[in-house]
């Protein structure tokens, strides 16, 4: 899966969105304050019905239905 591939994506929340991939972003974000544990959370934007939809790739399922080249 890449940048300007053409995927479907189904979340969680059983919401699907069809568009193009136009970025992954990495974040390192603070999972537990008590013990200073941090994670990384790897953010898929999909344009999809004109709109950038902003998705967590651990919470959705990504079917990549064709590749850039």
């Amino acid at each position: 899966m890449k940048v300007g591939d053409l995927v479907k994506v189904k979340s969680l929340l059983d919401q699907a969105y069809v568009g193009i991939l136009v970025d992954i972003k990495q974040k390192k974000e603070l999972f537990s304050d008590k013990h200073s544990v941090v994670e990384t959370v790897t953010y898929l934007h999909i344009l999809s019905g004109g709109k950038i939809e902003v998705l967590d790739s651990k919470d959705c399922v990504v079917l990549v239905l064709n590749e850039s080249r």
